[in-house]
């Protein structure tokens, strides 16, 4: 970094310390500075601090660990965890966080579950630190991440239709996430398992290391595909298909 570059950082963190610092006093302090009355030196008049700015909303937050994400619903928080549960007891997990399964409002998040670099003490405080679900399956270099989304009631037993489509055959279950820009199937996804009868009713996000994986299909990171909400690591899998076998969950709460 050049010394202009860093002059002009190290005023940028002042003028932001002296702005906080502004607005850091207690509450008591703060409301005694403005019930103080003061003598105007060219009159004798008296006014008070009454023209004080109003001191700012609290910011939203997010539990150490969880990772904040700005939606048009309000603030929400996520977390990856590893697990080769099955979806309703990756949920049950979730709710036991004060949380539910996570859907994916956009890119961003997509982004952050799979590519969010873990903390650098992550290792020895994995509960304090946020990472994406890539890094808490770590040693495995792709896998399955549960998702909070489900088949639309009048979807199920379907595959794609002119009335259920890629995009709106499923529904995020987490009551925040809206829209579809974070609603990305893989190619010719979902499917419903090309069954008539099929039950595949929930969601899996493949993540890897690499932009791809092959499973017998080849599976994109970043996108979805349509599974029995029932399977776990342990329940399904046939030969060649670990490589997407689900091995975390990405639960999700609104902000504080």
């Amino acid at each position: 970094m050049t010394r202009i570059s860093s002059i002009s950082l190290l005023l940028f963190c002042l003028s932001i310390t002296v702005y906080a610092g502004y607005y850091g006093d207690s509450s008591e302090e703060y409301n005694s500075r403005r019930g103080h009355r003061h003598h105007d030196s060219y009159g004798g008049r008296r006014y008070d601090d009454e023209n004080y700015p109003p001191r700012p909303p609290p910011k939203p937050r997010c539990d150490e660990g969880w990772k904040f994400f700005q939606r048009p619903n309000g603030g929400w928080c996520m977390k990856g965890f590893p697990g080769t549960l099955d979806q309703y007891s990756s949920e049950a997990q979730c709710v036991s966080q004060g949380a539910v399964l996570s859907g994916l409002q956009n890119v961003a998040e997509i982004n952050y579950v799979v590519c969010e670099p873990p903390g650098p003490s992550f290792q020895s405080s994995p509960k304090k630190n946020s990472a994406s679900a890539l890094a808490v399956i770590s040693p495995q270099v792709s896998g399955g991440v549960w998702i909070g989304a489900k088949r639309r009631a009048e979807c199920i037993g379907s595959g794609q239709t002119a009335m259920c489509t890629k995009t709106n055959t499923f529904y995020w279950t987490d009551n925040s996430a809206t829209g579809i820009d974070g609603m990305i199937f893989q190619q010719n996804e979902p499917n419903n398992g090309n069954n008539p009868r099929g039950n595949q009713n929930c969601a899996l996000l493949t993540v890897a290391h690499t932009p791809a994986i092959r499973a017998v299909s080849v599976y994109w990171s970043g996108q979805m595909d349509d599974i029995t909400c029932s399977t776990s690591a342990s329940s399904y899998w046939p030969s060649g298909t670990l490589p997407r076998a689900n091995r975390a969950y990405v639960c999700g709460k609104r902000a504080n």
